[in-house]
């Protein structure tokens, strides 16, 4: 199973993502669940990548080793950027819980928590 585990600051905006796990079902390199899962994530993640890091000489927003992806929000003082990042990472969300809604939290379960912020 994939578990996402979303952590959202006091405004409700995402600060954290981890998506660890396979789903399962099917066998490595032709499931699809863990292909929609990691094309969600990757494309979250890439936003920011492509945002806030374009040269790749800075340290990486997210670590990830098989199984285990984790993200965390950068420092962004600009409210407009603060409004497109929220877009994303919503659409990211929303993305995730289509996964889990479509093929069973067998598969795929989206857990959300509130934590403090970084303002």
């Amino acid at each position: 199973m994939i578990k996402v585990a979303v952590r959202r600051g006091a405004d409700g905006s995402v600060q954290s993502f981890r998506v660890k796990g396979h789903a399962g079902y099917d066998v490595e390199g032709k499931d699809i669940i863990c292909s929609a899962a990691s094309a969600v994530a990757y494309t979250a993640a890439g936003y920011f990548e492509e945002k806030y890091n374009p040269d790749g000489r800075k340290q990486t927003l997210f670590e990830e080793k098989s199984g285990d992806f984790s993200w965390k929000r950068p420092r962004i003082t600009d409210r407009s950027e603060n409004i497109a990042a929220d877009a994303v990472l919503d659409a990211m969300v929303i993305g995730f819980k289509q996964i889990e809604y479509s093929y069973g939290s067998k598969y795929l379960v989206v857990s959300e928590e509130e934590v403090e912020s970084h303002a």
